[in-house]
């Protein structure tokens, strides 16, 4: 029963997508001078519209994608080619036929779409390294940290174990003093021995000072009741590979760095199911610099009046597909969606758009990366 409502909508959807088609599909005819009053032109619409509506009911595949993307590029050509038409009014009507035929054919959704796949495609496996430095006036040691940080590799969507492993090894070379893995480490179709094989290679990644990881929304079952694996089963796997787990804890790394690890958000039902930050850093020593792990982007203000001097997230992926990261910023669905954030004089936001992404196989809002921090004291600065 409760199927039926999801059911409903994605056949909706596919109609709406199928009746579009139709229409932009004629035009182009129209536009090449194609009589689509003919039954056999209406019959072959009728059977390309209802293929398209088929190929996009695997919403998270590359055809779907490619659909979706010449949808909304089309409706943006629509747009311009209205404004053209009020600007231009008989001019329009009379002229422009470079434009008309250029609109008309449908080609400029169509290629800017194929484009923007075939980037997203690379984009998402072309992991890179993303630099930041914070400055504080809190009296940490002279050297300052090195912190790496990872989230949202969602392991098995993009990279496979031996490019996984070589980018661990290109981590490795950093030098860092912690590394922070920020949640959806894995994802719902992760298999037991991904599982294994991803913290095991994490836990390789050469620190001075530890590993540290906070749970994300996809790391334990939650989408699906089918997991191969037990979150018992994630749990032990990082244990034996020097990985601490933080779940609503306080680990004071040395006596000027203390790390706080949230419990994730989705989680916290009716307001229970997390700790507060406040109540998280009631006892913890002010004159320490305090970096809390949050997966979820959200409380920035309740950070800052806590004291926060650096929250790090993952979870939005940088919007992931353009024009996702819009729309997030547009109705702040999160704090932040991508990037550096000064929350108040004395805390700073850092939020990665991850290693990989979720279910789909492109990446166009982002890049794929993982995030090198440098806390260094003001001193530093003038330097």
């Amino acid at each position: 029963m409760r199927m039926w409502p999801v059911v409903i909508v994605l056949a909706l959807i596919i109609i709406g997508i199928a009746f579009y088609f139709y229409k932009f599909l004629r035009r182009i005819l129209v536009t090449f001078d194609i009589n689509v009053n003919q039954k056999k032109v209406k019959i072959g619409l009728t059977i390309a519209t209802i293929c398209i509506g088929l190929l996009c009911i695997d919403i998270s595949g590359i055809a779907a994608l490619t659909i979706l993307h010449i949808m909304m590029l089309g409706f943006i050509c629509q747009f311009l080619n209205f404004i053209i038409k009020k600007v231009f009014k008989v001019k329009y009507e009379n002229g422009l036929r470079l434009w008309k035929k250029i609109y008309g054919s449908g080609i400029i959704p169509v290629f800017i779409a194929i484009v923007l796949i075939i980037y997203g495609y690379f984009n998402l496996r072309n992991v890179i390294e993303t630099d930041y430095t914070i400055y504080t006036g809190k009296n940490i040691r002279s050297e300052g940290y090195r912190v790496v940080l990872i989230a949202d590799v969602h392991y098995g969507v993009s990279l496979n174990d031996e490019e996984f492993t070589a980018k661990c090894k290109e981590i490795s070379e950093a030098d860092a003093d912690i590394v922070l893995l920020c949640g959806d480490i894995i994802d719902d179709s992760t298999t037991k021995a991904g599982v294994e094989h991803v913290f095991k290679t994490l836990g390789s990644i050469e620190n001075k000072l530890g590993i540290y990881y906070v749970y994300g929304n996809h790391d334990r079952p939650f989408y699906s009741l089918k997991y191969p694996f037990t979150e018992q089963d994630m749990v032990k796997v990082m244990e034996e590979n020097g990985i601490t787990i933080l779940k609503d804890d306080i680990f004071e790394v040395t006596d000027d760095l203390t790390l706080v690890g949230r419990e994730d958000k989705s989680r916290n039902r009716n307001g229970k199911g997390r700790l507060t930050i406040d109540t998280l850093l009631r006892n913890v020593n002010a004159d320490s610099f305090i970096l809390t792990m949050d997966h979820q982007p959200n409380e920035y203000a309740e950070n800052g009046r806590a004291g926060t001097d650096l929250l790090v997230s993952g979870h939005t992926h940088g919007g992931q597909i353009w024009p996702v990261n819009l729309i997030d910023k547009l109705f702040k669905i999160n704090d932040a969606v991508y990037g550096r954030t000064q929350i108040d004089e004395d805390t700073e936001a850092i939020v990665t758009s991850g290693f990989a992404g979720w279910s789909y196989p492109i990446k166009t809002a982002a890049p794929a990366e993982y995030v090198i921090i440098d806390i260094k004291n003001y001193e530093e600065k003038d330097k």
